[in-house]
């Protein structure tokens, strides 16, 4: 899927197309352009559907957030990005994870090697500070 910003649509292959390129895809409802970049960053499941049975007039109209395959990577991009959750907030990779609890307001970051860098200032503020 790729979007063709001046008429508003998207190129789309889907399987079974006899044309064996790409075509011009109407979108059947108002996509964000952030969720469009997100189903082409990661290859997301579309449905598309066809105008009078005609495979040479498809229409997007969802695409599939909830589903995602087995890839390696899976993209966000954004300007500014809001994580919310009431409780805890996990990011984990392998062995390495850092806990956000919205319970105590702590942080928790386990992992074997930790590397904190500054262009310029680094402050470490709080009202008691512990190393080792």
């Amino acid at each position: 899927m790729a979007i063709n910003e001046s008429t508003g649509s998207v190129r789309v292959d889907f399987d079974g197309n006899p044309f064996k390129q790409p075509l011009t895809a109407r979108l059947g409802r108002g996509f964000r352009r952030s969720e469009l970049q997100m189903a082409i960053d990661n290859r997301l499941s579309c449905r598309v559907e066809f105008l009078n049975d005609d495979l040479s007039l498809p229409l997007v109209t969802d695409i599939f957030f909830s589903i995602l395959d087995d890839s390696d990577e899976f993209v966000l991009r954004a300007k500014k990005m809001v994580i919310e959750t009431e409780q805890e907030l996990v990011v984990k990779s392998g062995e390495t994870e850092t806990r956000y609890s919205g319970r105590d307001g702590r942080i928790t970051t386990k992992a074997k090697y930790v590397t904190s860098q500054a262009e310029k200032a680094q402050k470490i503020q709080g009202g008691t500070i512990a190393i080792n």
